[in-house]
């Protein structure tokens, strides 16, 4: 590898597109690369995906397709895989940049969490798992480094850098695909990793935030670990409250019998909804059904990312080194959102030729936490707001890739994939604020507020000379109608 990862710069521009800045996370298996797309000009994550010893470049190649897969995952809780290039004969991976702390490292500063606090992010991770899990993608290496914390929000970090399910976990070089310590049972005894032994991770995971401690310690070396994982039980939980049989069931030794990630999620929603305990504050506009995800882990979290300046992402360990340091990636564009100013019709893309905006809630009863016993909405407010906001956000930043949060219809009636990205090309910042959700509709209003590129003068469009300048936000009301795709939302029509 020619890349030289002790320079403070980097390997420099990768792929001719991705100029890296410096190192923000470094483990076993490679550097994390803070770059700049110069193309789009935003930041990313970027790593090398730099084969195991011993292994042939079809293994390598496999690699790089599941990367592709996963790219193809939208959830707000994935860091999303942007890219898959190649750079002087080698794969790299190009990301969504989180700038916050792991889980791990905010459990390390401040302490583990209460149960309904961690119920309350476990509840958004199992979200995000059960959307893989329907595109057919296995994460394989679920644990606390792995999940990172950026605008209030966990996200899992590395789907798709393990290696294919098909291959040996432990190879004749002394590898593994994961950490043992979050290894299920049955992948510790030489199975595969699939959708049952992600869940035994997610478990696990939420035994770390609760216990500030492994279920499994490490018996010295990982091959000891891995034996003492497939034939002993977890140490028993002595924090975990109401969440003790949730956890204890996703890492029940029987793989049958843990669930699935929806059935995870919507047990870990009950938990975070039970009454009790004070409310955090919560970023202004958003609705009390948002805020209920978020209530009891987010002061904890942000205290704990004031201290914190990294974010870890970790990939495969290697068995002999024990396991790496991670690194972190998140969005940008998401940590802030543009000041509102007035509207300007000339200007405001509509959703007929644009992207549509996405719903938020207000209190109200449909969306306030309710017992376990009640009728789920149709369209729960806090489900719709975070897609809405994710879409926006993710327009702002990849038109291409918010293209698809589009049903056949709407993209029918924006005019066409080429005329949607370049309308949205031309901001540098979109953002959908104070959204409010008809939970029996899907019916989403909103104010969207976007800010035009500096180099976009008027917009392209001469014969308006009301558009604001370039630098200048504006904002107007919005409303887009959510229709449920799979274990996804889509936006079927904008106004």
């Amino acid at each position: 590898m020619s890349t030289d990862t002790q320079h403070p710069a980097g390997p420099g521009l990768v792929a001719g597109r991705y100029r890296t800045e410096r190192a923000v996370g470094r483990g076993g298996m490679g550097t994390v690369w803070l770059a700049r797309d110069e193309r789009l000009g935003r930041q990313v994550a970027l790593k090398q995906l730099a084969a195991f010893p011993g292994e042939t470049e079809g293994h390598t190649q496999r690699a790089m397709r599941e990367a592709r897969h996963a790219a193809a995952l939208n959830h707000p809780n994935v860091v999303a895989v942007y890219d898959v290039v190649e750079h002087e004969g080698a794969p790299w991976l190009v990301m969504e940049y989180v700038d916050g702390p792991t889980l791990s490292e905010a459990v390390q500063e401040r302490g583990p969490l209460l149960p309904r606090g961690a119920a309350d992010l476990g509840s958004q991770l199992a979200a995000a798992l059960a959307s893989a899990h329907a595109a057919g993608v296995v994460h394989r290496d679920i644990k606390p480094a792995n999940v990172l914390i950026g605008n209030r929000r966990p996200k899992l970090a590395d789907f798709g850098t393990a290696r294919a399910g098909g291959d040996d976990q432990i190879t004749r070089t002394g590898l593994v695909t994961g950490t043992p310590t979050y290894m299920a049972p049955e992948v510790a005894d030489g199975h595969d990793p699939s959708q049952a032994s992600d869940l035994w991770a997610l478990g696990a995971t939420l035994y770390f935030a609760v216990e500030g401690r492994d279920a499994y310690q490490s018996q010295g070396n990982p091959l000891a670990t891995l034996r003492h994982i497939a034939t002993t039980e977890p140490e028993p939980l002595t924090r975990g409250g109401a969440l003790a049989p949730v956890i204890e069931r996703l890492m029940d030794r029987d793989p049958a019998r843990r669930g699935d990630a929806a059935t995870a999620r919507a047990d870990l929603e009950r938990i975070a909804a039970t009454p009790g305990g004070s409310s955090p504050l919560r970023p202004r506009g958003q609705s009390d059904s948002a805020a209920r995800e978020r209530r009891s882990w987010l002061p904890w979290l942000l205290a704990a990312a004031a201290a914190l300046v990294i974010a870890g992402v970790v990939t495969a360990l290697v068995l002999t080194r024990g396991e790496e340091q991670s690194a972190g990636m998140a969005s940008p564009s998401s940590s802030s959102s543009p000041t509102s100013a007035s509207p300007s019709p000339s200007e405001s893309p509509s959703e007929s030729s644009t992207p549509t905006s996405v719903s938020s809630t207000s209190p109200s009863t449909t969306s306030s936490p309710t017992s376990s016993t009640s009728t789920a909405p149709t369209f729960p407010a806090a489900e719709v707001t975070d897609f809405v906001e994710s879409h926006y956000a993710t327009l702002a930043e990849d038109p291409g890739r918010a293209w698809s949060n589009l049903t056949p219809a709407m993209q029918k009636t924006a005019g066409g994939r080429g005329d949607y990205v370049a309308l949205w090309s031309r901001f540098d910042s979109i953002a959908a604020q104070d959204i409010t959700v008809d939970e029996q509709t899907g019916t989403a209003s909103f104010t969207l507020t976007r800010t035009l590129r500096t180099d976009d003068g008027d917009g392209g469009d001469d014969d308006d000379d009301d558009e604001p300048a370039g630098g200048e936000p504006t904002s107007d009301r919005r409303t887009v109608t959510v229709v449920r795709s799979g274990q996804s939302w889509k936006i079927d029509a904008a106004s």
